[in-house]
């Protein structure tokens, strides 16, 4: 059973994030990626029922000869709103019934879901897009920062995240300038190497073009992939999770 405490932590990341897209003109892509994230976890953790809810508020809304940002500014309010009233009942015990049937549904082929940690820098919109294809997958994606803290320390966290995953992905975006070379941010430099220790050879590096890991990491084969176009980077982790057995 996904815990409350758990699905309430995504929410409010979902809700975190409105900020910058209010900032954001609405032809930007992170507002329709924002908008998938929000309706697939609400509809896959919550139930149909809810879906519906956030549905009817984020399609489109009506065409417009005029200005349509302060049309879509409305919708996002409306939709953390929204938001903010799941997380609300989910405190209240009203969901409990919904989150037990979602760990059910990751039931496949007679095993539970196979869950695979995610050491990232920062929540660029590519890593909702990575994910969403893990859970296309039927995999779990298992991020530290959406897990509840209970007082740990940085490294002790992501430890604890990791309880239970069968392998890792190492998500390294453009995060940091240092002399003109572009670096992934510390978290995920910090999480890589306690990566190496629980996990071996089984870990996937996926790295933004022009990023460099350093010469510790630089020397691991990885697949590059742009802001643009993760398809290289989503059919490396196809490769490598069915060499691993997991998919």
């Amino acid at each position: 059973m996904a815990s409350r405490e758990e699905v309430v932590g995504q929410l409010q990341e979902l809700i975190d994030y409105s900020d910058i897209l209010a900032t954001l003109r609405h032809e930007d892509s992170e507002w329709a990626l924002w908008i998938d994230e929000a309706n697939s976890y609400v509809r896959r953790t919550l139930g149909a029922a809810a879906g519906k809810e956030l549905a009817k508020i984020t399609g489109i809304r009506a065409l417009t000869f005029g200005d349509a940002q302060p049309i879509y500014l409305d919708l996002l309010r409306e939709a953390v709103t929204m938001l903010r009233v799941f997380k609300a009942r989910i405190e209240r015990g009203e969901y409990d019934s919904e989150l037990a049937g979602e760990a059910s549904r990751a039931v496949v082929a007679g095993r539970s879901r196979p869950s695979v940690f995610i050491a990232h820098s920062g929540e660029p919109p590519v890593l909702f897009r990575l994910t969403r294809f893990l859970e296309a997958l039927e995999v779990k994606p298992i991020i530290a920062e959406w897990l509840p803290f209970k007082g740990r320390q940085v490294p002790d966290q992501a430890r604890a995240a990791m309880d239970g995953c069968e392998a890792a992905i190492v998500f390294a975006t453009a995060a940091d300038a240092v002399a003109e070379r572009k670096q992934p941010g510390r978290g995920a430099l910090t999480e890589t190497g306690i990566l190496q220790e629980r996990f071996g050879d089984k870990i996937i590096y996926l790295v933004e073009e022009g990023v460099e890991l350093g010469p510790m990491l630089d020397s691991f084969a990885h697949e590059s992939f742009t802001q643009e176009c993760l398809e290289s980077a989503f059919y490396r982790v196809v490769v490598e999770l069915k060499e691993y057995g997991i998919i």
